[in-house]
C-alpha cells in the first residue's frame, strides 16, 4: 500500500469480493481535466491495493469456494471518498463487489448479508457440472 495517511486519521474498512483484489489508483482531478492529448494517461497521485476474496480468513485453497468471501483492507476515509467519486461508474463498485463501512464489524456484517449473492466471479461447482462425472479413485 502506497497511500498516504488520511489527514483526519479516519479510516474505513473496504471489502473486495473480487477473487484477486483490485488496485485503486487515485488521480489528480486537475490533471484529469487538463489532459493535453487524447488517450494520454494521467499520473497516479496515490494508490492502494485491496485484498481480494482469496485473502478472506475463511478461504481455503483446496476448496476454492469464493461465495460469501471478501478481502478486508483499511483505507483512509478521504482516499476512499475521492476514489469512489472518481470511479462512480466502475461496475464492481456499482454492483457491490467493492464497498466500505466505517467500522470493520459493520463491513463484516454486510459481507455476511451478501453470503448467498453470487458475484459471477466464483469458480464452477465441480459437483454440479452437467455431463461431468469424476473418476472413482479405484479406477486408477
Amino acid at each position: 500500500m502506497t497511500a498516504t495517511s488520511s489527514r483526519s486519521g479516519a479510516t474505513v474498512t473496504v471489502i473486495c469480493r473480487m477473487p484477486s483484489g483490485l488496485v485503486m489508483d487515485l488521480y489528480d482531478e486537475g490533471a484529469l481535466q487538463a489532459r493535453p492529448t487524447p488517450g494520454a494517461l494521467p499520473v497516479v497521485k496515490d494508490s492502494i491495493r485491496l485484498s481480494g476474496a482469496r485473502r478472506d480468513p475463511r478461504f481455503h485453497k483446496k476448496d476454492n469456494i469464493m461465495l460469501g468471501m471478501g478481502g478486508r483492507t483499511e483505507v483512509p476515509a478521504d482516499f476512499w471518498e475521492a476514489w469512489s467519486k472518481q470511479n462512480a461508474e466502475l461496475m464492481p463498485l456499482k454492483k457491490g463487489l467493492i464497498f466500505a463501512m466505517p467500522k470493520e464489524a459493520d463491513a463484516v456484517s454486510r459481507l455476511a448479508e451478501l453470503r448467498d449473492e453470487r458475484t459471477g466471479l466464483e469458480g464452477l461447482d465441480k459437483d454440479k457440472m452437467p455431463g461431468i462425472t469424476p473418476f472413482a479413485k479405484e479406477e486408477f
